[in-house]
């Protein structure tokens, strides 16, 4: 049996730096626990300005027998409904990178410019600057080259896409209407000093309880937990299905959003918080992605203490180790009663 051990980028830049030696004695032991990142980490690893430290990481990947960690998802851009662990060489990795860098490395479409405004953030940036940076993204998304293409098909082409960035200036104009008639559309949330003391067994349970005694919250919690899929507020009611990638990053946003463990840097009004933000919003992913491994292994407080609670009340067995640079400590916050593995 085979361990998948994802790790947060954070450990990724600690381990290929040369710390953290169990760990990388670890995976040198004839592959019984396997490395695994994603394409978030990708996007993470190889946008470092850095181009030296940025080849010393990308090689580094392949020196301890990293593997991919890829969602499939029925339909192009869909939900993932499915995942797969591959071995991915440089040049697969650089085109990934490459692919990702066409659309805005802050934002994505808007709608992280815009969630990170619903909770109180960059308040200098104007609605109307989020819909301009969401069109530049879409259209740059439907800007195909039909130089190769025959004529017919090419016009035909052009034609559809046209019509869709047409469609996607109506929507994103509605949108941005409706935004700027609302006095305030700021998100409530929890009070942080109180919800952050709900750890371990059930804390997700307790905040959920808390959120819904709030009016500014409850609506929230039943929107996100809702669905479809729907998922239960009891833990012992969740516990007894088989949970999809949207329900781990339904309920890891959910309680970002309440504001469990939060960093007060996303509310700042520069453009740092808003690349901050954006890694805190790719924090939910990797933790979506490693309910699928082993062992969830990050340097991250907050991430390590969000991907515990969810874990927890969606039954994952899947080990939640935080890693702290300054001891060399490893932490389980959360430790499932068995551990799923890859077969020999």
């Amino acid at each position: 049996m085979k361990l998948t051990v994802y790790l947060d980028t954070s450990s990724w830049n600690y381990l290929l730096s040369g710390q953290m030696p169990s760990l990388r004695r670890a995976f040198g032991r004839s592959g019984s626990c396997i490395p695994c990142y994603s394409i978030q980490s990708i996007e993470e690893l190889l946008g470092v300005r850095d181009e030296r430290k940025k080849a010393e990481l990308d090689l580094q990947l392949d020196a301890v027998g990293a593997r991919y960690f890829e969602t499939l998802s029925d339909t192009e851009g869909g939900v993932p409904t499915g995942h797969r662990i591959t071995v991915i060489n440089r040049e697969e990795r650089c085109q990934i990178y490459e692919d990702m860098q066409k659309f805005s490395l802050v934002g994505g479409f808007g709608l992280g410019d815009l969630i990170q405004k619903f909770i109180g953030g960059i308040g200098s940036t104007s609605f109307e600057d989020v819909s301009k940076m969401a069109l530049a993204d879409i259209e740059g998304l439907l800007d195909f080259d039909v130089s190769e293409l025959p004529p017919e098909l090419a016009a035909m082409v052009t034609s559809e896409a046209e019509a869709m960035k047409e469609q996607a200036r109506k929507a994103q104009h509605d949108l941005l209407e409706q935004l700027n008639r609302q006095d305030d559309i700021r998100l409530q949330q929890l009070d942080p000093a109180r919800i952050n003391n709900f750890t371990g067994t059930g804390a997700f349970e307790r905040i959920i309880e808390v959120a819904r005694d709030q009016a500014g919250t409850s609506k929230m919690v039943e929107v996100f937990l809702g669905g479809p899929p729907r998922v239960s507020s009891k833990r012992a009611d969740a516990h007894l299905g088989t949970p999809t990638w949207e329900q781990f990053y339904r309920l890891a946003q959910l309680l970002f959003l309440l504001g469990y463990w939060r960093e007060s840097k996303h509310l700042k009004d520069r453009e740092r918080a808003r690349i901050d933000f954006a890694g805190g919003q790719a924090d939910i992913f990797h933790i979506a992605n490693a309910s699928f491994c082993s062992i969830f292994h990050t340097t991250d407080k907050p991430q390590a203490h969000l991907a515990a609670a969810v874990y927890d009340h969606l039954n994952v067995p899947t080990l939640v180790l935080l890693y702290t640079p300054k001891t060399g400590a490893e932490t389980t916050l959360y430790a499932p009663k068995s551990i799923q593995a890859l077969g020999a």
